[in-house]
């Protein structure tokens, strides 16, 4: 199943009267799996950080709760912690379609040479995407019920 953001499927070479050589499919497949490798590390990268950073701030806001003359304040912390959580998932996504991309086009080089590095798994990414998904929603539910109660607490 493909993702609206995953780019477009190029994972056979040109139509050419000539393909390419072994030696630049391996160029190619070193290339691609480099960049999966990396666009990985990147989304992982950027999300523990604002993981580990919404944690932070959601901890000085609830520590200053009592304070009412600082509800401008949180509010505009957690609704700057809402666009954070958001931002960071629609840049996940797209680099994880980058990611995958990658990886088709390493297994179509693997078919083409008769290798099995990635066409031997048989791990579906679906479940993890899933799981991605569910705890970016709970950070948001987490800045949603926060910025309410310091409406409410305040509001008393």
């Amino acid at each position: 199943m493909s993702d609206s953001s995953d780019p477009p499927d190029n994972d056979s070479p040109p139509n050419h009267e000539s393909k390419a050589s072994p030696e630049h499919l391996i160029v190619e497949y070193q290339a691609a799996q480099d960049s999966a490798q990396h666009h990985d590390t990147l989304v992982w990268s950027v999300t523990s950080v604002m993981w580990g950073g919404s944690l932070v701030l959601l901890g000085f806001i609830l520590a200053a709760l009592k304070e009412p003359g600082l509800r401008v304040l949180m509010t505009g912390l957690c609704l700057l912690g809402i666009a954070l959580t958001i931002g960071v998932w629609v840049f996940a996504v797209k680099l994880a379609a980058v990611k995958r991309h990658k990886y088709r086009r390493c297994k179509a080089i693997e078919r083409e040479l008769h290798l099995q590095q990635h066409t031997s798994l048989s791990y579906s990414f679906g479940s993890g995407r899933l799981i991605y998904g569910v705890l970016m929603a709970l950070f948001l539910a987490a800045w949603a019920l926060t910025l309410c109660t310091v409406w409410y607490r305040h509001a008393c």
